[in-house]
């Protein structure tokens, strides 16, 4: 199937499977493509969690972080459940009026995968490597994970590709000789020949990884509904976190993100084992400086951007 197929798809479950609640307000959310780190929204939206709180959301997906946050700081688009932190951070410090009231990934469940004549990271040398957007975060994750394995900037190639459907498809077609993607497709990739060479969770530990946006003057306006959202968020991790609803959980990215079962229960537990959810509406300040502080070595944010200045104050909690 086609991405843009697949994306058809995955909206158009959503549209079926939404409970609808008595005078629910319609929330218009944004994000990138169809991946289990969605997990919690699609939870969300077909066990009820954000109709209990009086919101019909429907979600829609942008191929990268850039057009998403473009919509939302056009009003286009109320809300965006998950992006990467580096490009709010980009998009806040250039003057857009947005927010960010929550963590969704506090740690990057990106996997390498390669062709089977690279054996390991360090075989990329000299290879060229599929990423996301030349400014987005996928950039520091890589970056560190050829680090670590000796390599340093201009000894290998990168090819920016937006969502990690598009790199897969860079590497199936040849253009690349590894990928950075997400679960499933890292479970996909393994039975298509492919084979996976390194996690950026043993590698990268200290920044949080994706995070909610809101536009300020519209969570000024309905702040029942921003607290709505978190409180369905946090209901919902808590939810996926409960073992007992396992099975459950995979049957929900089965229906809704389309993955096989195979593939649905591995990421199940490989999300689970990295404890990729933030399982609350607090916000780490070291973390977030820490991020800051790799934007800044790459240019990408000025020195006076602060974590005050990002973080949507009055609802969102920042701890130490």
């Amino acid at each position: 199937m086609r991405l843009g197929g697949f994306l058809v798809a995955v909206l158009a479950a959503l549209s079926l499977a939404v409970p609808r609640a008595d005078a629910a307000e319609k929330v218009i959310a944004g994000t990138l493509g169809g991946q289990a780190p969605l997990w919690p929204f699609y939870i969300a939206v077909n066990e009820g969690f954000l109709a209990k709180h009086g919101i019909d959301m429907e979600i829609n997906f942008a191929q990268n972080g850039s057009a998403v946050l473009q919509q939302l700081t056009g009003g286009s688009l109320d809300v965006v459940i998950s992006v990467g932190l580096t490009e709010a951070m980009q998009a806040i410090d250039k003057g857009a009026p947005l927010a960010i009231f929550r963590i969704i990934g506090k740690t990057a469940p990106y996997v390498l995968i390669a062709k089977p004549t690279i054996a390991s990271i360090a075989d990329l040398k000299g290879k060229t490597t599929s990423i996301g957007g030349p400014t987005d975060i996928t950039n520091i994750y890589f970056a560190r994970m050829m680090k670590a394995n000796g390599l340093k900037e201009g000894e290998y190639e990168t090819i920016s590709a937006g969502v990690a459907a598009a790199r897969f498809a860079a590497l199936q077609a040849g253009v690349a000789d590894a990928a950075l993607v997400l679960p499933p497709l890292n479970f996909h990739a393994d039975k298509s020949g492919f084979h996976t060479i390194g996690l950026s969770f043993d590698y990268v530990k200290d920044i949080p990884f994706t995070a909610a946006v809101v536009g300020r003057a519209w969570a000024a306006a309905h702040p029942a509904l921003v607290r709505g959202i978190l409180a369905a968020a946090d209901e919902s991790v808590a939810w996926f976190n409960n073992p007992a609803n396992r099975a459950a959980a995979i049957s929900v990215l089965v229906k809704v993100g389309k993955a096989n079962d195979a593939d649905a229960e591995a990421s199940y537990d490989f999300l689970r084992h990295i404890d990729y959810f933030e399982t609350g509406d607090t916000v780490s300040r070291s973390g977030l400086k820490d991020l800051l502080a790799e934007e800044a070595k790459r240019n990408l944010v000025s020195p006076g951007l602060t974590v005050d200045k990002l973080v949507l104050t009055g609802v969102t909690e920042v701890t130490e």
